[in-house]
């Protein structure tokens, strides 16, 4: 295995995030970890970035030592909570850790390029980290916390993103809940799906209730051969959206 040189940070409040119990889903999510570009390059006149890397089921599975299948709901599981994104293209798959800068970045200086902004953000994510850890004493009393605010450090929704990244975030957590080949979804660039969502998240509506929309109709509608034509974002995101957030 290449760069396999230098190390990883691994907090022990992953010992209270949502997939630390399934084995294969958090096998991946550290190896993704441990693989991803710790510095941004250049790759076949492609640009990675830092946190992602570019890989395959069949590597990752050879790589981990998990199979295909394992592979595939891994990530559909890491996707769907927000800790990954895929951007698929004609020549390969890119897996970006959506939320890498903060698993890896507090204080650390990584290259040269790190800006001086970047160096003040990481010391604000750390005196924050410090600041919650202090307030919260026990494993027990975290979980209890973070169940009944419904949230980890691990959940990435990018309420806080700009659009773009929403929408995005949106219509690949839709495409993994109908179980969409990559290169076969829904486009997260097409006008009228940005159109659809920016007009909701105008409106005051979050990321959640997206999801909550997106897995309450696939739950219905998914298995039903006459209503899974509607699982797409003109109906789920269009004028029925608050009747469907409601039921």
């Amino acid at each position: 295995m290449e760069n396999c040189g230098g190390f990883i940070k691994l907090f022990r409040q992953i010992l209270d995030w949502e997939w630390y119990d399934d084995l294969p889903t958090c096998r991946l999510f550290i190896h993704l970890l441990l693989k991803a570009n710790y510095a941004e390059r250049n790759w076949h006149g492609q640009t990675i970035e830092r946190g992602s890397c570019i890989t395959s089921y069949a590597t990752l599975a050879s790589e981990t030592g998990l199979s295909p299948e394992q592979i595939k709901r891994a990530l559909k599981n890491l996707t769907k909570t927000g800790e990954i994104k895929r951007i698929t293209t004609n020549k390969n798959t890119v897996i970006c850790v959506v939320k890498y800068a903060d698993f890896q970045g507090f204080g650390f200086e990584y290259n040269e390029q790190t800006t001086s902004k970047e160096q003040a953000e990481n010391k604000q994510k750390t005196n924050e980290q410090q600041t919650n850890n202090k307030q919260t004493t026990t494993t027990k009393e975290i979980k209890n916390k973070r169940n009944k605010e419904s949230k980890n450090i691990y959940t990435s929704l990018p309420e806080d993103k700009n659009i773009t990244e929403i929408v995005e975030t949106v219509i690949q957590m839709l495409n993994v809940e109908t179980d969409k080949k990559d290169g076969e979804g829904f486009s997260p660039r097409a006008k009228k799906n940005v159109e659809l969502i920016s007009a909701l998240i105008h409106e005051g509506y979050t990321v959640n209730d997206l999801k909550t929309v997106i897995e309450k109709k696939c739950d219905s509608w998914l298995t039903d051969p006459v209503m899974k034509s509607n699982l797409r974002p003109s109906v789920l995101f269009g004028d029925k959206f608050d009747e469907y957030l409601h039921e």
